[in-house]
């Protein structure tokens, strides 16, 4: 039996010790997992700064190659203008069929100076001209500028040119003289013996009735520029003001990158260069195609970049910024992540040895107890916070800044049709949808970005099935498993649009059944409230007002005869002249059909538009003498339709009149009955925007003058 016994104690010593042996191998296992997850866990970390900053630069990049592009086009266009000049063409078809003999050409045409004068005043409005250089002496020596603008024969010879305009001599002169691509030419960037950089852009020059794409251009016109003033300050981007951000133009010339610009430690364009088959240099990876990337900045310190090639030209935009300034406070964040995480993990092993050893003590009973009773209580008040986010109707959820569900009400996941505990985790696009995902994307955006509410409204569904939603983005302080979140709240307000609506259709049908009952008591002035709310409409969105001042203008209008309702019948369809006591009455018309609608609901302020729209600008109206801003604009907008309208309608004792003459008798008025911002407007609307067409129907539109 003692023999048994021994080796009973002996087998759960040995039991113990694998017991320990295994529960240490697991332990360590599980710390070595813990580590290599935190490694990963920073690497994923670090890629998410750098796809943060590829967009964020690439952005830029864009924007500032954008600005390039239009600045190169802009000057080709400013040469086109030129190169359509009919006068410049018929000079230079006749200097074509006179063999360039320019004196007869000049007495001919008497154009030379013309043309001269012309590109003057050209070159001086794009920034072609500069001061001419060298003493102003009684010689026959020529001051000369670094710049101009020049019309050029088919062989390279000046004809006419601006003044002090340089030589085209040089071999880099081929290029704008005789173009390889196009029938556009371009000087890349050039410095001149005067330290000056220039750039050159030529366009050909047609025949009078030969358009573009001839088979041989009569000659060119050439432009020199510099570049400082013009396409430098184009590589400033407002809001990139980080300490080592730089924006600068390269371009590769044979086997080396060139800076075209001036660069962050004061080096001048076209003073240094780089091989292009430096590897490790930012500039040699922009003109290799490298649209994103870590590299060696021109002073070889570590820097992000990204570039945009241009289209008008062979340059690279390049936008940079040092690893360091733009990766320095996420490395530190990870770090600070890592080393907290590794101390977790160390803590966590000692914590379970500790247990472990003294699982049986009393202090590790407290422990465990007080642990449980923290649980309980947490429990309890998550199941309470669960229970009265499930009882409201609203939708309700939070999201962290990546977009993925950390909490759902109930009725959140009845509307995605899903469960809140398969929501947890999984991003908005995966559980609603892209679209729905890009909604909710533009309010969670704006809450973390400006911490404020952001409200939107949206419409879902269609014809029975209209929703209207109201959404309440609500930014919510970092949570235990994410840094900032957004609540969001829905709530229905369908019933609520509906019925506004429904006041607004009735509001406006009011509206139509009073001018029915208008126009049947005064057949003379038929239609033409209706007409003057189509004219006050568009005066007001012209004028850009709100929707609410928009209807009111048209409202308004509409209702401006009402009062007519009060006159007898046989006045408003007399023959004849009226007495001056009859007269007045017609006239107090408008104010007693303000009286009539003092009552109903408008939006807007239709009825004191109606009170207020026969006072006159210069404050000689009637019936309170109201002078300019102190009119509303609504009443200033109903005025000038109405007396726009009446001209266009004929009357027994004159014709209609035509839009011109009805906008000349406006123009007259202008300042004295009406506000001219309210008349230019209207004139706006005539010329620019369709008017002209729009009210082509009304009557006497397009009369003859």
């Amino acid at each position: 039996m003692a023999v048994a016994n021994r080796l009973g104690e002996r087998l759960r010593r040995a039991s113990a010790v694998t017991i320990v042996s295994l529960t240490g191998a697991g332990l360590a296992a599980a710390a070595a997992v813990g580590v290599v997850l935190v490694f990963l866990y920073a690497d994923a970390e670090e890629r998410r700064d750098l796809r943060v900053w590829e967009e964020r630069l690439g952005i830029v990049a864009e924007t500032r190659a954008s600005a390039v592009n239009g600045w190169v086009e802009q000057q080709y266009r400013e040469l086109d203008a030129l190169a359509d000049n009919a006068s410049l063409q018929l000079y230079m078809t006749e200097l074509s069929r006179t063999g360039s003999q320019e004196p007869k050409v000049t007495a001919e045409l008497a154009e030379a100076g013309y043309l001269r004068n012309l590109l003057d005043v050209v070159a001086d409005r794009a920034g072609y001209l500069t001061p001419e250089r060298g003493p102003a002496v009684d010689a026959n020596i020529d001051r000369l500028a670094v710049s101009g603008i020049a019309l050029v024969d088919p062989a390279g010879n000046i004809l006419v040119a601006t003044r002090g305009m340089p030589p085209l001599e040089s071999p880099a002169h081929r290029a704008l003289l005789s173009p390889q691509r196009g029938d556009r030419g371009l000087l890349d960037i050039a410095k001149t013996p005067g330290g000056e950089l220039v750039v050159g852009f030529s366009v050909p020059v047609y025949a009078v009735h030969e358009g573009r794409g001839a088979a041989r251009p009569l000659g060119r016109i050439v432009g020199i520029r510099t570049v400082e003033t013009g396409l430098f300050p184009l590589l400033r981007q407002p809001g990139f003001v980080w300490k080592t951000a730089e924006i600068y133009l390269v371009r590769q010339s044979g086997s080396r990158v060139e800076y075209l610009s001036p660069r962050r430690d004061g080096r001048a364009p076209l003073t240094s260069g780089r091989e292009a088959g430096d590897s490790g240099l930012v500039a040699s990876l922009a003109v290799g195609g490298g649209s994103f990337g870590t590299a060696d900045d021109y002073a070889g310190a570590p820097a992000l970049y990204a570039a945009r090639a241009l289209t008008d030209a062979p340059w690279v935009t390049v936008v940079t910024i040092g690893r360091d300034e733009a990766l320095g406070d996420g490395a530190a964040r990870r770090n600070t992540v890592i080393a907290i995480m590794l101390t977790a993990i160390a803590l966590v092993v000692v914590g379970f040895v500790a247990v472990w050893r003294h699982g049986t003590s009393v202090r590790a009973s407290d422990a465990a107890r007080r642990y449980r009773d923290m649980a309980h209580r947490y429990d309890a008040q998550s199941k309470f916070l669960r229970l009265v986010a499930d009882s409201q109707p609203s939708a309700m959820f939070i999201v962290d800044a990546d977009g993925r569900f950390r909490f759902a009400n109930r009725a959140a996941a009845a509307q995605a049709e899903s469960t809140d505990s398969d929501m947890i985790g999984k991003s908005i696009s995966s559980v609603l949808g892209t679209a729905e995902a890009r909604r909710y994307g533009i309010g969670n955006d704006s809450a973390i970005s400006t911490g404020a509410i952001y409200s939107q409204v949206h419409r879902t569904g269609s014809n029975g099935d209209l929703r209207v939603v109201q959404a309440e983005h609500i930014p919510v302080a970092s949570g235990p498993d994410f840094e900032n979140g957004v609540l969001v709240v829905e709530q229905d307000i369908t019933d609520l649009v509906s019925e506004r609506e429904h006041r607004e259709a009735a509001l406006k049908q009011l509206v139509r059944t009073l001018l029915t009952v208008v126009d049947s008591r005064d057949p003379y002035a038929a239609n033409h409230s209706m007409q003057v709310a189509v004219v006050s409409r568009a005066i007001a969105e012209e004028m850009g007002l709100d929707d609410v001042m928009v209807d009111t203008a048209e409202t308004a209008g509409s209702l401006m005869n009402v009062g007519k309702l009060l006159v007898p019948a046989d006045l408003l369809t007399r023959p004849g002249e009226l007495r001056d006591d009859e007269l007045q009455q017609v006239r107090d018309s408008i104010d007693s059909g303000a009286g009539l609608l003092r009552d109903v609901p408008f939006p807007g302020p239709v009825v004191e538009t109606l009170r207020q729209m026969t006072e006159r600008w210069d404050g000689t109206g009637y019936p309170r003498g109201l002078a300019r801003a102190d009119i509303l604009v609504t009443a200033r907008i109903v005025a000038v339709a109405n007396a726009f309208v009446a001209m266009l309608n004929p009357r027994a004792w004159r014709p209609g009149a035509d839009f011109d003459q009805a906008v000349e008798t406006l123009l007259d008025d202008s300042g004295a009955a009406f506000d001219r911002a309210v008349v230019a407007a209207l004139i706006n609307r005539l010329e620019n925007h369709g008017g002209r067409q729009e009210w082509s129907h009304l009557p006497s539109a397009t009369a003859a003058p």
